[in-house]
């Protein structure tokens, strides 16, 4: 199993995020901090989008699979790293490259989150409620946008959701960690109420559909949510460890990974209000065994999955040109 230096990394990053976070900054010394109290909101923005421009989308040369994405909830990077409760993470983690300088997107709860995950801004949202008036944001260059206005196709599997384009929570489905469906040209929002088509009913699916899209044609991009006890929300390490044991061999033997794709495992913040989540990749072109200590964030990972996919570079976000990719987590050039 991996281990890593959780606790030093913990506490260099909470005193990180209560500085400017600057180019090229090195962190020469720092001293344990509490992590804040209350919803944080550092990095909240809320920033008119531009307008897409790739019309087709340009992969990296050897970049030709799916791109997965899996995402777990409310843990801290030493809890999953180097935990016996954990054994299948890690010997993900042992197999793929980790961001170990890894660094949420200093809001919470969970639902900013998530958004910033596909969109590198939260639109000022800071709260976990269901789509709604206050909740539907009218951007239209959100990765979805993005994936199809270069001619690529994408699906979030939703543990727990039943019928497409679950608007609404219930059970074990949480519509806070669906990003997709807060956006009103996938949720349908009118003005008045939710009128959604085709586009979120044939893209916002139940996880059970997984299953029959691996035995016949995966999208370009996946987004998976576990339901709140696989994803550690509600359940343990070990339920959600025991979970991915079980899913996520079905995506690494697909030829949609095999081929050029990458399987993204992320947790949406840390365990507490900490802005340090576990953060790895595995993918045949990841540098295996990598340990990155490179700060990067969820605006990073968003313009990961970009340069593989070879589509718009973070349209919504406030400074684009000053987010790096990962690039050192992977031995393949992303560009």
């Amino acid at each position: 199993m991996i281990a890593l230096p959780g606790a030093k990394l913990r506490a260099e990053r909470t005193y990180m995020r209560r500085i400017p976070l600057l180019a090229g900054l090195a962190l020469v010394a720092s001293s344990p901090l509490l992590a804040c109290n209350g919803p944080a909101t550092f990095g909240n923005t809320d920033v008119a989008c531009r307008p897409l421009s790739t019309t087709r989308a340009a992969r990296p040369n050897g970049w030709g699979g799916t791109v997965f994405t899996i995402v777990m909830e409310n843990h801290s990077a030493d809890q999953i790293f180097g935990s016996s409760d954990a054994p299948y993470i890690n010997a993900l983690a042992a197999q793929g490259a980790v961001a170990s300088g890894y660094h949420d997107s200093y809001v919470h709860p969970s639902e900013p989150n998530y958004l910033w995950m596909v969109a590198g801004e939260n639109f000022g949202i800071l709260n976990d409620g269901d789509p709604g008036p206050s909740n539907t944001i009218s951007a239209t260059a959100h990765l979805a946008d993005q994936i199809e206005h270069a001619g690529l196709t994408w699906k979030a599997y939703e543990e727990g959701m039943g019928a497409p384009c679950g608007l609404f929570s219930h059970d074990r489905y949480a519509a806070k960690h669906d990003p997709f469906v807060y956006f009103g040209d996938v949720n349908g929002w009118n003005g008045v109420t939710f009128a959604p088509g085709a586009r979120c009913n044939d893209h916002v699916v139940d996880y059970t559909q997984l299953a029959a899209d691996l035995a016949g044609s995966l999208p370009d991009y996946v987004f998976i949510t576990p339901n709140l006890d696989h994803d550690m929300h509600d359940g343990t390490v070990a339920e959600g460890d025991a979970w991915l044991a079980s899913q996520v061999p079905l995506l690494l033997a697909s030829d949609a990974y095999k081929n050029g794709g990458a399987l993204f495992l992320v947790w949406d913040e840390g365990a507490e209000q900490d802005d340090d989540p576990p953060f790895l990749v595995v993918s045949p072109h990841a540098r295996a065994g990598t340990v990155s200590s490179t700060a990067y964030d969820t605006s990073s990972f968003l313009l990961t999955v970009e340069k593989i996919l070879g589509v718009d570079a973070l349209p919504c976000a406030a400074q684009p040109a000053a987010v790096q990719p990962m690039s050192d987590l992977f031995a393949v050039p992303l560009q």
